[in-house]
C-alpha cells in the first residue's frame, strides 16, 4: 500500500509540473472555469431569489446543494476523468495494451496517470461557494457535524466517481468514441436541482434505480438538515457515505468484467 502510494504521489508531481509548465494556459483555463461556473451559480440564486423559494429550498440553500454537486464532481474527475474518458481513445489506438504489461493492474495503471490538477478552479469555487451560502443559512459546524460533512462528502465524491469509471467500462465492448460519457453527464442533470421537484416516479428512480441523488441531494439534505417534503424518510440521507462505498465497489467489478472482455484492436 504504501509502494503504491509513493508511485501514485510521483505521478501526481509529474502531472503537477507538465502543468504549470504552460502556466498562462493553465491560469487561463483557471479563472475561465471560475467565471463559467461563478456565472452559473449567479443565475441560479437569482432566478430562485426572484421566485422566493423552490420546492422548500431557497436560494442560499439551491447554491449549497449546486456546490456540493460540483465539489464531489470536481474532486472525483480530478483522480478519475482522466483516466476514464481517455479509456476509449487508447483502447481504438491500441495505446490500452502497455497497461496489459505493467507490473501493476491494467486500472492501476490507468489511475497513476490519470491525476488532472485543472480541477482546483473547480473546487477551490464551490469550497468558497459552500461557506458563503453555511453563513447565510446560519449553519455552524459542531465537532458531530463536520464528521457528517466529511462522511456526507466521500460519499457522495464515491458515487460521482464510480459513474466515471462504471461508464468507462463500456469502451471495452465498443471501438469508437464512448457514447455512455454525454448520456451520463445529461441523467447528471437533475441532480443540480432538488429532486423533490420532480414527479414520484423520477425520486423513486433517481433514488433506487440510479442513485445519483446520493451526489448532492442527500449529502446536502443531511448537512441542511432539510426533511421537508421529502418522499423517503429524512434519515435515508445518512446512508449516502455507505451507498457510494457499495457504488464505487460495484463501478470497480464491473469495469475488471469489462475488462476480461477485452480484444485489442491490433493497431
Amino acid at each position: 500500500m504504501i509502494k503504491a502510494l509513493r508511485l501514485y504521489v510521483g505521478f501526481t508531481k509529474i502531472a503537477v509540473r507538465t502543468n504549470f509548465a504552460h502556466r498562462s494556459a493553465f491560469w487561463a483555463g483557471f479563472f475561465g472555469q471560475w467565471f463559467n461556473y461563478g456565472t452559473m451559480f449567479a443565475t441560479l440564486y437569482i432566478v430562485v431569489s426572484t421566485f422566493n423559494i423552490l420546492a422548500g429550498w431557497t436560494a442560499d440553500e439551491m447554491i449549497f446543494l449546486y456546490a456540493m454537486n460540483l465539489l464531489s464532481y470536481a474532486v472525483a474527475a480530478t483522480f478519475f476523468y482522466n483516466p476514464c474518458t481517455g479509456l476509449a481513445a487508447k483502447i481504438r489506438t491500441g495505446e490500452f495494451d502497455i497497461a496489459m504489461t505493467k507490473p501493476v493492474s491494467p486500472f492501476g495503471h490507468e489511475f497513476y496517470l490519470g491525476f488532472n490538477v485543472g480541477y482546483v478552479s473547480h473546487i477551490s469555487l464551490s469550497i468558497g461557494v459552500m461557506v458563503f451560502a453555511s453563513m447565510r443559512v446560519g449553519l455552524s459546524f459542531s465537532l458531530l457535524g463536520a464528521l457528517i460533512f466529511m462522511g456526507m462528502l466521500l460519499g457522495a465524491i464515491l458515487a460521482q466517481a464510480s459513474v466515471l469509471i462504471a461508464v468507462s467500462a463500456t469502451s471495452f465492448f465498443v471501438v469508437t468514441d464512448n457514447p455512455a460519457f454525454e448520456l451520463s453527464f445529461t441523467i447528471k442533470r437533475f441532480t443540480q436541482y432538488p429532486i423533490n421537484i420532480y414527479p414520484v416516479f423520477l425520486q423513486i428512480l433517481l433514488t433506487c434505480v440510479l442513485p445519483i441523488a446520493f451526489m448532492d441531494f442527500y449529502p446536502a439534505s443531511a448537512i441542511l438538515r432539510k426533511d421537508n417534503a421529502m418522499l423517503f424518510p429524512a434519515e435515508l440521507s445518512f446512508f449516502t457515505p455507505a451507498v457510494g462505498l457499495v457504488l464505487f465497489l460495484l463501478s470497480l467489478r464491473w469495469w475488471n468484467y469489462a475488462l476480461s472482455q477485452y480484444q485489442s484492436t491490433g493497431t
